[in-house]
């Protein structure tokens, strides 16, 4: 099982789930090019889906998978499901996908890069550190991003707010301008969309579910936001684990 995580973020989003599935699978939880320890992709050459996707097959290869369950958050959502019309999936669980959107502007889009800028200079504050060590300050700020941000260890939360600091967010989101996923709907593999309540960026009624099989899952939780993993990692992990059978 391959888990790939969203825009901004790196592979610890997957801590609290994979302790959870190990038992069950043989899980590799990756940084993107330009994201957690990995390095961006070279000048030049424009961190697309597409290219990204490209970077995880080299990745699959190496394993020695010519499949995997693909399990992505948000971009890493978008990622899997490239690969899947690839052939490299078994299945795909989809959090919170991006690059169904039924627009490739207007007022989603706008809301998702406000959001973002807002969430990534907050980063840049002199006392951000402070602020996001601290679960009762860090709520109000990273409400939306998380669904319950308290539960995030403080250690993480520091090093994923430094990760958004530093990481190769702008040419990567950049790269998505004007674009979405095509090429889905005949997927032959298993496949599961989680939508949650608390996300502000990705909604239901801006997705365009036609891009993807008929046979696809769909799943609301209300109490999830963005980044699920650390709202609710015993479902999570229980929706993940279905959406491979």
């Amino acid at each position: 099982m391959l888990l790939i995580h969203g825009i901004g973020h790196r592979r610890q989003m997957w801590d609290p789930v994979v302790a959870r599935l190990n038992g069950d699978f043989d899980t590799v939880s990756v940084d993107l090019p330009g994201f957690g320890n990995s390095p961006p992709l070279p000048k030049g050459d424009t961190p697309t889906p597409h290219r990204l996707a490209d970077h995880l097959e080299k990745i699959l290869d190496e394993l020695g998978w010519p499949t995997a369950h693909l399990v992505g958050n948000s971009l890493g959502a978008w990622v899997s499901l490239e690969l899947a019309r690839r052939g490299r999936a078994s299945s795909v669980c989809a959090l919170m996908p991006a690059g169904l959107w039924r627009s490739t502007g207007g007022v989603g889009h706008q809301r998702r890069k406000a959001l973002f800028a807002m969430w990534t200079n907050g980063t840049r504050l002199p006392m951000a550190g402070l602020l996001i060590r601290n679960a009762a300050l860090r709520t109000p700020v990273l409400f939306g991003l998380f669904g319950r941000p308290w539960r995030i260890p403080a250690a993480d939360a520091v090093g994923d707010a430094e990760n958004l600091r530093t990481c190769d967010f702008a040419r990567t989101m950049s790269a998505l301008d004007g674009t979405r996923f095509e090429g889905g709907a005949e997927t032959a593999v298993p496949v599961t969309v989680l939508f949650g309540g608390r996300d502000p960026l990705i909604r239901v009624r801006e997705t365009d579910l036609g891009l993807l099989p008929d046979s696809t899952r769909v799943l609301f939780e209300r109490h999830l936001g963005h980044v699920p993993t650390w709202d609710d990692p015993d479902l999570v992990s229980r929706i993940v684990r279905e959406s491979t059978l």
